[in-house]
C-alpha cells in the first residue's frame, strides 16, 4: 500500500472511531456528566446531522484549496473537535466537540477516497478508494472495541484523549507523504461545464439515483444492526455474551467484503452495484426465515457485513460515474451524506416498528424492503448510465 494511502487510511479509521465509539461509552458520559441516556445519544444524532448538512457545503467552499493545505487542515479541526470533547466541563461542551469534529468528516473522507482513486489507474480506481474505506470496517472491528475498553478502564475522556493522539500521529505522517493534486486545471478547457461546476452546484438525475439507492440500502442494513443485540437475544436465543463475537464477524465480513467488492466494482461496475445490494437484501430476509436456526444466524450475520461494506466502493464509484461535471470529491461529500441519512432512516425504522409493539423479528423484514427498494433504484440507475454513455465515466477530475 503506498504510504498517502496507508496515511490516509488511519485517518479514515480515526473519523470512522470517531463517529461510532459513542455508543460504546454512553452509559460513562450518561454517569459522569449526569444526564439521561437518550440525552447522550444526541452525540451520535448531531454528529450525523452535522455531516449531512455541513459536509457538502464545506466541500464546495474548500474546493480550491491544495489538497497538501486542505487535508491537514481538516483533520486539525477533527483534532480540536476532539481535545474539546476531552476537556468538556459539562455537556453542552461535549455536544459542542462533537460538532466540530463532524465539521471536518465528510469532507475529510470525500478527498481521501478522491485523492487514492486519482492515485490509480483506471482500472483499479475502486480498488484504491477501497484501501481508505478499509479504515472504516477497521474502525468497526477495532477502533470501536478498543475505545470502548479504553472509557471502560480510564473513563470517557481518555478515549477522546486517544482519539485526539492518534489523530494527530497520522496527519504528521500524511503531511510527511503528501498526496498529488488533482489534474491541473487546465485539462478542464475542453469541458465548459466543469468551470460552472466552479461557481454553483448541480446535482445529475443520475446521482440522485446513486445517493436514494445509498439511503434505502444502508438504511436497511442499519434497522437490523441498530438492534442487534435484542433480535440476536430475544429471538435467534443467542446469550448477550455471544453477541459480541457475532458482531465481530459482522465486522470481519464487512474488512472483506469492503475489498472484495472493490475489485468487482473494478472490473464490472454495474454488477457489483447491483449483486451486493440484491445480497443484503437476502441476507436480511434469510434472517428472518431461517432465525431458528444458530449457525445460519450466524454465518448470515457474516454475509451481512460482507454484503454492506461491499456496497460502499461499489456506490463509491457509482456515484463518481453518475456525477458528470461535477467533481468527484463532491459527488463523494454527497455520498457520506447519504450513508449518514440511510444510518438515520433504518435506526428509525426499527424503532418505529418496536414502538408499535411488534416483534423484533419484524425489523430485519423491513429492512430488506428497504434494502430491496435500493436494489431496485440502483437497476434503474444502471440503465439510466448504459443509455446515456456520456455520463458513464466522469472526465472531469477531482478538484480539491
Amino acid at each position: 500500500m503506498p504510504l498517502p494511502v496507508l496515511a490516509m487510511m488511519l485517518c479514515t479509521f480515526c473519523v470512522g472511531t470517531a463517529e461510532s465509539v459513542i455508543a460504546g461509552i454512553l452509559p460513562n458520559i450518561a454517569g459522569h456528566v449526569g444526564v439521561s441516556l437518550s440525552a447522550v445519544g444526541m452525540l451520535i444524532s448531531v454528529y450525523a446531522m452535522v455531516v449531512v448538512i455541513a459536509g457538502p457545503c464545506l466541500t464546495a467552499l474548500t474546493v480550491r484549496l491544495p489538497r497538501a493545505v486542505l487535508l491537514p487542515g481538516m483533520m486539525g479541526v477533527f483534532i480540536l473537535g476532539n481535545v474539546i470533547a476531552a476537556l468538556a466541563p459539562g455537556f453542552g461542551w461535549l455536544v459542542a466537540g462533537r460538532i466540530v469534529s463532524a465539521l471536518a468528516h465528510s469532507t475529510l473522507i470525500a478527498v481521501f477516497v478522491a485523492s487514492a482513486r486519482d492515485m490509480a489507474p483506471p482500472h483499479r480506481r475502486a480498488a484504491s478508494g477501497a484501501k481508505v474505506t478499509l479504515g472504516i470496517g477497521l474502525a468497526t472491528v477495532v477502533g470501536v472495541p478498543a475505545g470502548t475498553l479504553i472509557g471502560d478502564n480510564w473513563g470517557w475522556r481518555a478515549t477522546f484523549w486517544a482519539l485526539a493522539v492518534l489523530s494527530l500521529l497520522s496527519t504528521l505522517l500524511l503531511m510527511r507523504h503528501n498526496v498529488p493534486e488533482p489534474t491541473p486545471a487546465e485539462d478542464l478547457g475542453a469541458h465548459p461545464k466543469a468551470m460552472d461546476s466552479r461557481r454553483g452546484f448541480t446535482i445529475p438525475v443520475p446521482m440522485i439515483l446513486v445517493a436514494s439507492a445509498i439511503v434505502l440500502g444502508t438504511g436497511g442494513v442499519f434497522a437490523l444492526y441498530t438492534y442487534a443485540s435484542p433480535y440476536l437475544t430475544h429471538v435467534a436465543g443467542f446469550e448477550s455474551s455471544t453477541v459480541t463475537v457475532l458482531l465481530w464477524l459482522y465486522g470481519l465480513g464487512g474488512i472483506a467484503g469492503n475489498l472484495l467488492g472493490a475489485r468487482a466494482a473494478d472490473r464490472h461496475l454495474t454488477a457489483a452495484a447491483l449483486t451486493t445490494l440484491g445480497t443484503a437484501a437476502a441476507a436480511l430476509l434469510l434472517l428472518v426465515l431461517l432465525v431458528d436456526n444458530a449457525w445460519a444466524v450466524a454465518v448470515l450475520f457474516c454475509v451481512l457485513g460482507a454484503a454492506y461494506f461491499a456496497t460502499i466502493p461499489a456506490l463509491n464509484s457509482q456515484i463518481v460515474a453518475s456525477a458528470g461535471p461535477t467533481s468527484a470529491a463532491m459527488a463523494l461529500t454527497v455520498n457520506n451524506s447519504a450513508f449518514c441519512v440511510g444510518i438515520a432512516l433504518g435506526s428509525w425504522l426499527g424503532g418505529a416498528i418496536l414502538a408499535r409493539g411488534h416483534s423484533v423479528l419484524l425489523v430485519p423484514a423491513g429492512g430488506a424492503v428497504l434494502a430491496a427498494a435500493g436494489l431496485l433504484v440502483s437497476g434503474v440507475t444502471s440503465w439510466l448510465l448504459r443509455t446515456r454513455p456520456a455520463m458513464s465515466e466522469p472526465r472531469i477530475p477531482a478538484e480539491v
